[in-house]
């Protein structure tokens, strides 16, 4: 009897190590901004741009997709490769500089969602963003707003859906550079 079930579960353990195949490999993805046209205009005085935050389920190198509303869930095999927030964050830099004069307005943002709603094939990118900027000697909120943009995945995995989420990135950054150039003033004597 002992020799049965020691065959049986030696059989098994085969079983489970044949029927399993080879294993997806992981992807990694950039999140890059699709090229976008607008730029700081010339006398802009430059916002200092604090680092981007994120909610936390989205607060991870994982991509997001939802196959129903209300529920989200991790890509296995795919992947960023840095967290959203930080790739939003030198993006924001780049396009709005560093060049801040003392006592400039900083500008604080929160990436609220980032994902790939998969409820219809091909599905959509879908990214909402929250921007303030800040007087830095009163800490006081002069102006809030919230961006919300989507785009339509190429395709029903995770490389369309990363390829949505870099064109709604290139809309919100340019919408985010808009509003900040009409929210902060002109730098004089340029």
């Amino acid at each position: 009897m002992k020799q049965v079930i020691v065959l049986v579960a030696a059989l098994l353990v085969a079983a489970c190590g044949s029927l399993g195949g080879t294993r997806e490999a992981d992807r990694f993805f950039i999140l890059e901004r699709a090229p976008g046209s607008v730029v700081a205009p010339q006398g802009f005085a430059a916002v200092v741009v604090a680092p981007t935050t994120a909610s936390s389920f989205y607060d991870t190198q994982d991509i997001v997709y939802s196959r129903t509303p209300g529920t989200r869930a991790y890509y296995q095999f795919s992947h960023w490769t840095e967290r959203p927030q930080r790739a939003v964050h030198a993006q924001l830099v780049a396009r709005l500089g560093t060049a801040a004069r003392p006592g400039a307005l900083v500008l604080t943002t929160h990436l609220e969602e980032i994902y790939h709603d998969a409820a219809r094939q091909p599905g959509t990118a879908q990214m909402t963003m929250t921007a303030q900027l800040i007087d830095p000697a009163s800490h006081a909120v002069l102006a809030r707003r919230s961006f919300n943009g989507t785009a339509p995945a190429a395709s029903y995995d995770a490389a369309g859906a990363v390829d949505g989420m870099r064109q709604v990135l290139g809309t919100l950054l340019d919408e985010v550079l808009v509003w900040v150039t009409t929210q902060a003033p002109q730098s004089k004597g340029s």
